[in-house]
């Protein structure tokens, strides 16, 4: 009764049981052991359950929970010699919480772009609104199960592979996972093991423990487990925003290892992978346009042949995105397959040109193909061009020189012509070669549109004599990049070949 004088309590402060009984708060005071050595009025009406000497088990620094109708939040407050008290207070807009909640469940899910991420979220916000700890199971390869477990007073999620559960050592929780049962299913003490790894080795002191399917709209895409929970009403209702956002989460994961999988043979060589040839020295640039391609149309290709010369490119297909990878694919596979049969630069130009027209495509490349073959005295370059921005050379006296090399563009007119030229490069001098992306890169001031120019190129070339091959091509992309400031760039690329005397790198 709110009336009775708790001995112990007296003792200690004495009418402090006449004290508590006037709080609107709830306040339950254990002891050491646990048990129960006061109880306040407030904390008998809303447990009629509790007694003195009785035990009141919860974990963590705070709780929710739904006792005789209500729904309760504590807080544990820590007293001396081990002793404890929990104040609690009921939540009283009981509807507009769990809207709030189920609000904030959605926002939080929908912000995560992959499974994983949505998974760990998932359990964050599910303690202690809708239990005491909570896990999320995803199936995995190989008869596993990914799983995210998350308890009160912890940080972050945990997470880790386990075994599946399987229909002869967990057949509740086998079934769940497959999407067998109805929307919440109790796991039965013997399978509560199974769930060890990520709840715990004492889960199975902590029940009771349901399982929630999370399905989504194709497949059943994993498993929420809550231990002890408060609002039950509210797992079904969780799950039906989380199977979804699982499934749109995978979706998006399993595309994006697919468009790596399919770039990677297509990925430019890196500057620490670039062949190493006698006499010459190379540097690269790459960078596509923004989004989540990580090659667009611009591509180079260096291709040693067997004679000592060396076929090198670097082209443009026409487009952004999607459209430029699919042709600039066609077109390296093409020239590769070609170089087969033809390595002189205009002939190869002509039978790539047909061979894309024979394809009944559109899109046109611009192209400079070109093979170097040291000599004593440094490089002969013999380039052919497609419709592409003129090479530069860097002379060794600071000089910049524009190399013209006349074309039609590549893929468009059965009767394209394609010029030719050669220049010699002493050692140290150097031949760049670029895509559009560098001189057309454009950017905004006030009304007009300015793009970079091949006049601020040769001024960037003019300072980078003595320069590594690769310094230089860096030196270009970065000077580009600052010159875009926030604007957006078009992909880019920069192939640069610098003769070297014979046994320097």
């Amino acid at each position: 009764m709110a009336s009775e004088v708790n001995p112990v309590a007296d003792l200690l402060v004495p009418g402090l049981p006449r004290l508590l009984d006037g709080m609107d708060q709830a306040v339950i005071v254990q002891d050491a052991s646990g048990r129960i050595q006061l109880l306040n009025s407030a904390a008998r009406q809303l447990f009629p359950h509790l007694d003195l000497g009785d035990e009141f088990e919860r974990s963590g620094e705070s709780f929710v929970a739904e006792p005789s109708g209500h729904r309760v939040s504590g807080r544990l407050q820590r007293l001396t010699d081990g002793w404890h008290a929990w104040l609690v207070s009921e939540v009283t807009d009981h509807k507009a919480d769990r809207h709030d909640f189920m609000l904030a469940v959605g926002r939080e899910l929908a912000a995560e772009v992959g499974h994983n991420e949505a998974a760990a979220a998932l359990v964050r916000m599910a303690v202690p609104a809708l239990g005491e700890c909570a896990a999320v199971l995803l199936p995995a390869p190989r008869a596993r199960v990914s799983w995210w477990g998350f308890s009160a007073g912890e940080t972050r999620p945990a997470s880790g592979i386990a075994r599946a559960p399987t229909p002869r050592t967990a057949p509740v929780l086998a079934s769940a996972l497959r999407g067998a049962t109805g929307n919440t299913a109790t796991v039965p003490a013997g399978e509560l093991a199974v769930l060890a790894p990520a709840l715990g080795p004492d889960v199975v002191y902590r029940q009771p423990v349901v399982a929630t399917p999370l399905r989504g709209p194709q497949r059943t895409e994993g498993l929420l487990v809550v231990v002890r929970p408060v609002a039950a009403d509210l797992l079904a209702p969780v799950a039906a925003l989380a199977g979804p956002a699982l499934e749109a989460g995978r979706r998006r994961e399993d595309r994006a290892l697919a468009l790596n999988q399919l770039q990677a043979p297509l990925l430019p060589p890196r500057p620490d992978a670039l062949p190493e040839l006698p006499g010459v020295q190379l540097g690269v640039a790459h960078r596509p346009a923004a989004g989540e391609l990580a090659v667009g149309g611009d591509f180079y290709l260096i291709h040693p042949m067997p004679d000592g010369n060396t076929l090198f490119a670097l082209g443009d297909v026409c487009g952004k995105g999607a459209e430029a990878l699919a042709e600039s694919s066609r077109v390296q596979h093409s020239l590769a397959a070609l170089t087969v049969v033809e390595q002189e630069p205009a002939r190869l130009l002509r039978l790539l040109n047909r061979a894309l027209l024979s394809a009944g495509r559109t899109v046109f490349t611009t192209l400079v193909l070109g093979t170097l073959r040291p000599s004593p005295k440094g490089l002969t370059l013999t380039l052919a061009g497609g419709g592409h921005p003129p090479p530069m050379v860097l002379r060794g006296c600071g000089d910049v020189e524009e190399v013209g090399v006349p074309g039609t563009v590549v893929g468009i007119l059965p009767d394209a012509r394609f010029g030719r030229t050669s220049i010699m490069l002493k050692p140290g001098e150097m031949c760049v070669l670029y895509s559009d992306g560098v001189t057309e890169a454009g950017r905004r001031i006030g009304e007009t549109e300015e793009q970079f120019g091949s006049a601020r190129l040769a001024g960037c070339l003019r300072g980078c004599a003595r320069m590594t091959a690769q310094a230089v091509a860096t030196r270009i992309e970065d000077t580009v990049t600052n010159w875009l400031g926030r604007n957006d760039g078009d992909d880019l690329a920069v192939l640069a070949v610098r003769a070297v005397a014979r046994g320097t790198g």
